[in-house]
């Protein structure tokens, strides 16, 4: 018996009480509808309230003969009663939008030593409230079921889906940037809940903006633009005149020891991603700030203005990226120490390890065998800090792409070390 069915006859006993002018016990409305006795008891104060009353240990139903059974099914589908009868998808969008800007808030405060953190716990409410009214609006269940097909209880109320769960259910199980993005903000939001770590805010301020930019344009796509936080916005002020030392000390800082944990996590966590998804704005925003000139000082206009390079024309897109190449910074590709390129491969080619690595890079000439501090490659390049040879996501891929010939294989594995 699924869940619809208990509803149905749920409302068929009450309202055969309600016209029979009788009361009824809470184990009489389990046996006639199927449910447990713990979700009848919750049914008639949270759900059922405006029909339901109770008088000692029972219970008598009013108003339902004025309800068809589908009007009775669909209030109880709502996850909240409202005094003023909003719906639940009303109360729940109100708590998202109300929690992305105080995500907000609590990024742009001056006084708030720990942003990233507020943010992620801000925005993490925000998307799950978002979701949850989506579903609403859907008339889709977003309730965990026991295997009887009863919804699972959680001091009395039902368990729904966590935002992990809101996201493969919305996009069907498919990894796109967006759940890159939430996913990652949540792991990190583990790492960091029991420690003082206010460098990661410049680290990961990128993957903050693009959460925010996904929530609004998901927001604004499933309930239209009267929805939308950005009148409630404006671009944050920037202070420039130290931030370019503020940012070598916070990376430095961000290297010591009391970030090991937090910074592997974000290094594994970028590692497992394809370019597709790193370079997506969807995934993380990188922007930086330029002065703006106009020829029309006293006119009116726009003291910010976003451009969406999707939208512009080839022509376009060539001046733009003129105009901003002397300040543009650019991401090295080479991250990845032996290490971490050894268990990428290992995935695909299953007897790859550290010397087979060592092989390859001599049979392929990946790099120099000495050390040359100013050596940049295709593949490898010598990294100052490291001060050894990095290798890039690309010399991982051409090696899963060679190695499954076997007689390219059999011909690295000849190669001396």
């Amino acid at each position: 018996m699924n869940r619809n069915q208990r509803v149905e006859l749920a409302f068929d006993f009450m309202l055969a009480k309600e016209k029979a002018g009788e009361a009824f016990t809470m184990a009489e409305l389990a046996e006639a509808s199927g449910w447990a006795l713990s979700s009848c008891r919750t049914y008639p104060t949270k759900r059922w309230h405006q029909f339901v009353q109770k008088d000692g240990s029972q219970y008598t139903s009013t108003g339902l003969i004025y309800l068809s059974k589908d009007e009775f099914s669909l209030i109880h589908s709502q996850k909240l009663q409202d005094p003023n009868n909003q719906s639940s998808k009303s109360i729940l969008l109100h708590k998202a939008r109300e929690f992305a800007l105080l995500a907000v808030s609590t990024y742009n405060n001056p006084y708030t030593e720990f942003k990233t953190y507020g943010f992620i716990v801000n925005i993490v409410i925000a998307y799950t409230a978002l979701f949850h009214a989506i579903f609403e609006k859907k008339s889709e269940n977003y309730f965990y079921l026991d295997d009887e097909g009863n919804p699972r209880l959680i001091d009395g109320e039902e368990k729904a889906w966590e935002l992990s769960r809101c996201c493969s259910e919305y996009w069907g199980g498919q990894e796109n940037p967006e759940t890159k993005n939430l996913n990652f903000l949540i792991g990190l939001r583990n790492k960091i809940e029991h420690r003082s770590l206010p460098a990661v805010d410049l680290a990961t301020s990128g993957e903050c903006q693009s959460a925010l930019n996904n929530f609004e344009y998901l927001l604004v796509e499933e309930f239209g633009d009267s929805h939308a936080l950005m009148a409630r916005l404006a671009i944050a002020m920037q202070l420039t005149r130290t931030s370019e030392q503020a940012q070598l000390e916070a990376l430095k800082q961000f290297q010591t020891e009391n970030y090991r944990v937090v910074r592997e996590y974000m290094e594994t966590y970028k590692d497992d991603l394809s370019d597709e998804v790193l370079e997506s704005q969807k995934y993380r925003i990188r922007a930086f700030l330029v002065p703006k000139l106009g020829n029309h000082a006293k006119s009116a206009d726009l003291a910010v203005e976003f451009i969406n390079v999707n939208k512009l024309n080839d022509d376009e897109m060539e001046n733009y990226e003129q105009g901003v190449a002397f300040i543009k910074g650019i991401e090295s590709p080479f991250k990845l120490k032996p290490s971490k390129v050894v268990p990428i491969v290992k995935e695909k080619i299953k007897d790859f390890n550290p010397t087979l690595h060592t092989k390859c890079w001599k049979f392929y000439n990946a790099r120099p065998r000495e050390l040359v501090t100013t050596y940049k490659g295709e593949y490898a390049a010598y990294v100052e800090g490291f001060d050894g040879y990095l290798y890039s996501r690309r010399w991982a891929d051409f090696l899963i792409r060679q190695l499954k010939n076997k007689e390219e294989l059999a011909r690295v594995r000849r190669q001396a070390i």
